[in-house]
C-alpha cells in the first residue's frame, strides 16, 4: 500500500466516527463493549467548548502555512489536521476506542507484521455542534483524496444517516465513516464500524459502560468515579485495557509479543484494567482497579490527600497538580521492558547494542547510576500553562532519593551521546535531520523539531524537572528554583 494512503487510514482513524441515541447517557454509553483498549475524557470544568469562529490552534497552523510561502506536504497537512481535531476533541466529552486488531505476515515466512484489520470509534458529545468536526474531515478529504480511486456514499443504519468513504489505494478493511444521532458525533473506522455503534446507539448490541464488571468499578461506593459525598464531581479520564482480549486477538498474529509486553509491565496475570483519573479541588486522584484470577485488586497512584510540605511547596500557587506515588526507577524499567517485547528481535538486539556502546564509551550505567536513585513520587503540574491549554503540556519532577550530582553528571553524559548519535546519522547520510538534542549555557537540555523547541529537562541536587519547552521550564525555575533546587553543577 502506498505509504501517502496509509497516512491517509491513520490520521482520519484518529479523527474516527460518531453516534448517538436517546438512551446514551455520555459517549462511553456507545463503545461496544467488545472494544479491547480506550479512553472516555471530560473537559475541565473551566474549558468550555470552543465558538463556531476558528480556534487558535487552527489560526496559528494557517498562519504558519502563509509564512511558509508554500502549501504544507502532505504527511505536514494530515499532522496539521491531526493537532487541529486533538484541540477541538479536548472541548468536549468524548470516547475513543480501539474495537479490534489483527494483523498479518508481510509476506509467506516473514517476521514482520502488517495490518490485516484495524476497528476504532471516536464519539464526541457536541450537543448537535458538529461542524466542526465536519470542517475538518473534508479538509482531509480534500487534501488526501484523489476522485478516481476514492468514492464517498451515503448509508443508513436503522434510522441513523451517515457518510462512508473508500479509497482504492486502501487495504479493504480501511472504510472511514462519520454521522449524527441527536447529541453525539460519530466517526469510525473499519468496515461495518459504524452500524455496530449505531446498533449500540439503538440498544441492540452492549456497551461497554453496561458492561457488568466496568459497571462495577465505575460505580462502587465511595469510588472517584462515581458521584462524591464532597461535591467533587465523576473523573475527567478513564482509561480501560481488555488486556485478556488483546493477548488472545492479536498473539497469533504477532508471534506472542503483546504477552510480552504485559510481561515487560509485570502485568502478565492482568485480565482487565480500569484507571480514573480527577480532581478534589485542585489536586488530582488516580485510581486503579485491575481484575486478577476473577478479582478486583485496587490501587491508588495519585492521593489528593497528600500533605507533605517538601513536595506541596514545589507546586506553584493556583496550579492544578497530581503527586503520584510510585517506584520511579521501577516504573522506567517496565517501560522500556514493554517498549523492547513490541519491537523485531532485529530492532532489539541493534538496540542493546548501541546502548551497550554508549555505556562503554561514557563509562556509565544508567540503571545504576539514575534510576537506583531516583524516589517514589512524581509531581505534575501545570504552571506555566500551555498558550492552546494542550492538556499534556504540563510540568513534570522526579524526585531524586540520593546521589544527586551522580544523577546529573550521568543524565548529561546519557544526553550528549544522544546528541552526538542524530548527529552522526546526519553526517553518514549526507541529510541534515531538522530534529536534533540541543543544550544550553545554563545546562537546559530540549528537543529541537524544526522551529518547535520542546520538550526540555534538566537535573537539580532534588528532582529532574521537565517541561513543554525552555522557555516553560526556565519560567517555573525563575519562580520557585530555591525550592526544587539547583544544579549540581552550580547553575
Amino acid at each position: 500500500m502506498p505509504h501517502s494512503a496509509w497516512r491517509i487510514a491513520c490520521v482520519t482513524g484518529i479523527g474516527l466516527a460518531i453516534v448517538g441515541g436517546a438512551a446514551a447517557q455520555g459517549p462511553l454509553d456507545l463503545i461496544p463493549a467488545e472494544s479491547v483498549l480506550g479512553w472516555y475524557a471530560r473537559p475541565l470544568p473551566d474549558k468550555a467548548a470552543p465558538s463556531e469562529g476558528p480556534s487558535a490552534l487552527q489560526t496559528i497552523l494557517d498562519l504558519g502555512t502563509r509564512i511558509a510561502g508554500r502549501p504544507l506536504d502532505s504527511r505536514a497537512q494530515l499532522t496539521a489536521r491531526l493537532l487541529e481535531a486533538f484541540g477541538l476533541t479536548v472541548h468536549y466529552p468524548h470516547a475513543i476506542a480501539l474495537v479490534d486488531a489483527r494483523a498479518k505476515p508481510i509476506a509467506e515466512g516473514a517476521e514482520g507484521r502488517q495490518v490485516d484489520q484495524l476497528r476504532c470509534v471516536l464519539v464526541v458529545q457536541t450537543q448537535k455542534q458538529s461542524d466542526p468536526f465536519r470542517r475538518i474531515i473534508q479538509k482531509v478529504v480534500n487534501e488526501q483524496t484523489d476522485s478516481q480511486v476514492a468514492t464517498l456514499g451515503r448509508k443508513k443504519a436503522g434510522s441513523a444517516r451517515y457518510q462512508e468513504l473508500r479509497d482504492k489505494r486502501l487495504p479493504e478493511w480501511c472504510v472511514i465513516a462519520w454521522g449524527e444521532i441527536g447529541e453525539y458525533f460519530v466517526l469510525t473506522v473499519g468496515d461495518g464500524v459504524w452500524p455496530l455503534v449505531a446498533s449500540v446507539a439503538r440498544g441492540e448490541a452492549p456497551s461497554l459502560s453496561r458492561d457488568a464488571w466496568m459497571a462495577e468499578v465505575r460505580h462502587q461506593p465511595g469510588h472517584p468515579t462515581s458521584a462524591r459525598a464532597d461535591g467533587n464531581g465523576p473523573p475527567l479520564l478513564e482509561l480501560f485495557v481488555d488486556a485478556q482480549g488483546i493477548r488472545e486477538r492479536l498473539d497469533p498474529f504477532v508471534n506472542g509479543r503483546a504477552t510480552a509486553f504485559f510481561r515487560g509491565w509485570e502485568a502478565e496475570a492482568m485480565e482487565r484494567g480500569h484507571w480514573a483519573l480527577g480532581y478534589e479541588q485542585r489536586a488530582l486522584y488516580c485510581v486503579g482497579n485491575f481484575l486478577i484470577e476473577g478479582q478486583t485488586r485496587t490501587r491508588v497512584y495519585a492521593d489528593p490527600g497528600l500533605r507533605s510540605a517538601p513536595l506541596l511547596e514545589t507546586i506553584p500557587e493556583e496550579s492544578r497538580y497530581a503527586v503520584f506515588e510510585v517506584p520511579l526507577g521501577d516504573l522506567i524499567r517496565r517501560l522500556v521492558s514493554g517498549w523492547y517485547a513490541t519491537r523485531s528481535p532485529e530492532v532489539r538486539e541493534s538496540a542493546a547494542q548501541a546502548w551497550e556502546r554508549i555505556k562503554h564509551a561514557r563509562g556509565i550505567d544508567p540503571e545504576r547510576d539514575i534510576l537506583a536513585h531516583l524516589g517514589e513520587h512524581a509531581i505534575l503540574h501545570n504552571d506555566p500553562p500551555h498558550p492552546l491549554h494542550i492538556p499534556v503540556a504540563v510540568t513534570i519532577l522526579v524526585e531524586i532519593r540520593d546521589e544527586p550530582a551522580l544523577v546529573h553528571k550521568t543524565l548529561d553524559s546519557l544526553c550528549a551521546a544522544w546528541q552526538e548519535q542524530v548527529e552522526r546519522v546526519a553526517d553518514e547520510t549526507g541529510v541534515p535531520n531538522p530534529n536534533s538534542v540541543q543544550r544550553d549555557d545554563d545546562g537546559v537540555w530540549y528537543l529541537q523539531f524544526g522551529p518547535i523547541a520542546g520538550p526540555a529537562w534538566i537535573a537539580t541536587d532534588k528532582f529532574i524537572i521537565a517541561s513543554w519547552s525552555p522557555l516553560a521550564l526556565r519560567s517555573y525555575l525563575e519562580k520557585l528554583g530555591d525550592v526544587v533546587g539547583r544544579s549540581p553543577s552550580g547553575k
